[in-house]
């Protein structure tokens, strides 16, 4: 392919082969697509093919790269250049600090959800003042585990859940959980939110088998490699989420780089952008548990929210939890000083 012609640039690709050259022909393709910030996505781009820190590329400005690193920075920069978003092309994103490996399987971490991450931490905190076991957790909707996993990375005396309804994200996240080292503290767990059947899942399941799970209301034993659990939220003394909550509507107009690269199954929040918390609060409100004696304990719940329907969330709340005995009701802002996540805790006696 000629570069040079097809997008009517003055640096002659075939001939110009310095990093600094090919770092302005970069920055041009990207600018005519109206790229933000496109000399620093060039040149971050350049780093990740000659897989060096950014100081070390602006050294290697005057080297000429091999051919097959340039080719390579071309097709990148031509992957960029059309939208989709740098995270998918290197497979790599951090969040809280923590190196993540992300596909289109699963969505992009966002520094915003971090605060999710802190409040969680400082919950486990809480009940470990009071509790002598290990704290459960449940993070619905895991994606990449990036949740999970950092809280697992935090916290010493923790067992997390890491729950999903797709074995693509469930694959990703077991890359991350093996790459960070969080094995004995983070359960992969399949959950489909809208049937609130809970499994965990053994490594044939994460590789997408498709092995039926013994329906069972409460079984006292693993079966086949599984435990299930129906309608057992209580049971998690924390649980918290990034669940979709963009209107359906509102699809249509999210910026190209997510609406055509993102998986939207983990976007789509309903018509109202709702639809999931409703599900989770009845989860977590359903204080009925079959298959325990034990006396109820407070819990919490930690979800990201749109800042935008804090009304609708206090609203929903007040509906779902009303017959809960002890409840109360906190928001959380991000970065930004926007409503970004809410917390609930609740229960029947104290801790």
């Amino acid at each position: 392919m000629n570069l040079k012609n097809s997008y009517n640039f003055n640096i002659d690709i075939d001939k110009d082969l310095s990093v600094y050259k090919l770092i302005k022909w970069g920055e041009l393709s990207l600018k005519s697509k109206n790229i933000s910030n496109p000399f620093n996505e060039s040149a971050v781009i350049m780093g990740y093919v000659l897989k060096k820190p950014l100081d070390g590329v602006i050294t290697s400005y005057n080297i000429k790269p091999a051919k097959n690193h340039i080719n390579l920075f071309k097709r990148l920069i031509i992957k960029r250049s059309r939208g989709e978003p740098y995270a998918y092309i290197v497979k790599k994103k951090e969040f809280y600090s923590i190196p993540f490996f992300v596909d289109k399987s699963v969505l992009i971490p966002r520094p915003d959800t971090e605060c999710l991450v802190e409040e969680t931490l400082k919950e486990i905190e809480r009940l470990q003042k009071d509790l002598k076991r290990k704290i459960s957790v449940i993070d619905l909707g895991t994606g990449s585990g990036a949740i999970a996993i950092s809280i697992a990375k935090n916290s010493s005396n923790v067992i997390i859940y890491a729950a999903d309804n797709s074995f693509k994200s469930l694959e990703t996240a077991k890359k991350n959980i093996i790459f960070n080292g969080v094995e004995d503290k983070v359960i992969l767990t399949y959950f489909n939110m809208l049937k609130p059947d809970i499994y965990w899942i053994n490594e044939t399941q994460v590789q997408r088998s498709s092995t039926k799970v013994q329906q069972s209301a409460c079984p006292a034993e693993p079966v086949s490699n599984t435990k299930l659990f129906d309608n057992a939220m209580h049971d998690f003394d924390i649980i918290v989420s990034n669940p979709p909550y963009i209107k359906t509507g509102e699809l249509k107009t999210l910026d190209d780089d997510v609406r055509l690269y993102e998986p939207l199954r983990a976007l789509d929040g309903g018509q109202d952008g709702l639809k999931f918390y409703r599900k989770i609060f009845e989860l977590a409100a359903s204080t009925e548990n079959p298959c325990s004696s034990a006396p109820k304990k407070r819990k919490s719940l930690i979800l990201e929210i749109d800042y935008r329907e804090k009304s609708a969330i206090k609203h929903l709340y007040n509906e779902k939890f009303k017959d809960i005995i002890f409840k109360q009701i906190t928001f959380i802002n991000d970065l930004n000083k926007k409503d970004r996540a809410v917390k609930i805790v609740y229960g029947q006696n104290d801790n």
